[in-house]
């Protein structure tokens, strides 16, 4: 398997500015007028990577698991002092 970093810099590579008219920008991947440059390599990421809605909302209930733990165990951890 490809390392993350690697394929994560080859996409953002591949999707740099091209021209820049005002607030729309081509890029290098080919796409015209492409008004928000950010969420355009976002999108690619997201595509190129194979990430779905699912798996996004797994990960976010997954990180707000262990943060209601975390949060929970700090707060008996203050009680005991």
């Amino acid at each position: 398997m490809t390392d993350l970093t690697e394929r994560l810099r080859r996409i953002m590579d591949h999707h740099t500015v091209r021209r820049r008219d005002g607030s729309v920008v081509a890029c290098s991947c080919g796409a015209e007028e492409v008004s928000d440059h950010a969420r355009h390599v976002a999108e690619q990421i997201v595509g190129q990577l194979r990430l779905s809605t699912e798996q996004a909302n797994k990960v976010n209930n997954q990180i707000r698991y262990v943060s209601a733990w975390f949060d929970d165990e700090l707060t008996k951890l203050e009680g005991a002092e």
